[in-house]
């Protein structure tokens, strides 16, 4: 069983990037939750709506490790998972970082992924490439998420499909044609052999150009040549698998969405204390410590919290602070359209929203109504008076 695609919650795709740009010199790993979805045209997507990020056990430029002690507390924490949304959640794939190298995996990454997939056939892998910058110093971030497959099982199948066609084409009539054009071609062309033959035929055939290989640069385009050399004859073979980010709430509908983002945080904490107290550990002698050696950690791990304020803690809250106000202005858009959608719903609604204060209008009305009728009442001094007026006055 192999994934036809995957789809990720945006929450998760914020927390696997903010963990990569989290370190620039070692890459970093977390596991990914979630389940797989079968459809009824034969499509099986990954559902990806939740992450752990790992603690790192061993901190290096080219590899990164975790115990095995946190795939099992990842186990347990799918566990939760479900309990809380009710829906079957597991650990569904990996993911890591490749700082200022190719997105491509390596072969140990194909090689934990095909372990993985031994376990589970619909294991997903996430590869993030961080820090690396286009011939006009641009940064940028690209993410890949593949599978394996078997690479012996596929050369055995190649290579059978081709002796079986070669010897259908040796008792086919139409063998016996293309053997006597090749005679003639040899013929008449007697510096041409026939791996020119082969050559000149498959020319022949439309070429399909890769853009990704035309933007790479001559030394990427080597190293990508090589690694495939390498990976020809390997046990697994890459398989890319399209994905795409879609909206959490479409994936499953409880409220766990950054769960995953605060945790790493706290995560980056935790690993940065580990790595203190391990260095305070391993310069003890007879539960002592030179006091200069004790000053040189704690000057360094002070350092290091002071870059994972600037560079992770900080950010993380502008940004959820500005999500908080976006919410809060679309919630004052949505309750402003429900109110005109109500006001359009009652009976002389429209009439209603054009005048909204009739009341005022109408007692203004009757006012000039009464000024204007005083005032025609009233006589002019060039006005004739009735003889009774005259008496009167």
């Amino acid at each position: 069983m192999s994934l036809t695609c995957a789809k990720i919650s945006e929450e998760v795709w914020l927390t696997c990037v903010t963990h990569a740009l989290s370190t620039e010199t070692e890459e970093i790993m977390g596991l990914l939750f979630g389940d797989i979805e079968y459809s009824d045209d034969g499509q099986v997507v990954a559902l990806v709506w939740g992450a752990a990020p790992q603690t790192r056990s061993d901190r290096r430029k080219d590899r990164v490790e975790t115990n095995p002690e946190q795939l099992a507390a990842a186990s347990a924490q799918a566990e939760r998972l479900s309990a809380e949304t009710g829906k079957m959640t597991r650990v569904i794939g990996w993911y890591h970082s490749h700082p200022h190298i190719t997105v491509l995996p390596s072969h140990v990454d194909v090689r934990t992924q095909g372990m993985y997939q031994l376990l589970d056939a619909g294991f997903l892998g996430l590869i993030f490439s961080c820090f690396n910058e286009d011939s006009k110093k641009v940064g940028k971030i690209q993410a890949t998420a593949f599978q394996v497959s078997s690479g012996w099982q596929q050369n055995k199948l190649h290579n059978s499909f081709q002796q079986f066609t070669g010897n259908a084409q040796d008792l086919s009539s139409d063998s016996e044609k293309d053997a006597l054009r090749t005679a003639a071609l040899l013929s008449s062309s007697p510096h041409l052999n026939s791996v020119d033959v082969v050559n000149e035929s498959i020319s022949s055939q439309p070429k399909v150009i890769d853009l990704e290989d035309h933007f790479l640069d001559a030394g990427m385009q080597e190293a990508m040549h090589l690694s495939n050399l390498e990976m020809s004859g390997a046990e697994y073979m890459r398989r890319e698998v399209p994905f795409e980010v879609v909206p959490g709430h479409t994936l499953v509908k409880a409220n766990i969405h950054f769960s995953s983002f605060v945790s790493l945080q706290r995560m980056l904490f935790d690993e940065e204390q580990a790595a203190y107290n391990q260095s305070l550990a391993q310069s003890r002698r007879d539960d002592m410590i030179h006091p200069l050696t004790a000053i040189h950690h704690s000057a360094t791990y002070e350092a290091s919290l002071c870059k994972l304020m600037e560079y992770c803690l900080s950010p993380a809250l502008s940004s959820l602070w500005d999500r908080l106000e976006e919410n809060n202005i679309r919630l004052e858009a949505l309750k402003e359209e429900n109110m005109n959608l109500h006001l359009q719903t009652l009976p002389g609604g429209q009439s209603t929203r054009q005048s909204p204060h009739p009341s005022r209008r109408k007692t203004g009305s009757m006012s000039s109504e009464t000024t204007n009728s005083s005032s025609s009442g009233q006589k002019t001094a060039g006005d004739k008076l009735s003889p009774r007026e005259g008496r009167r006055k």
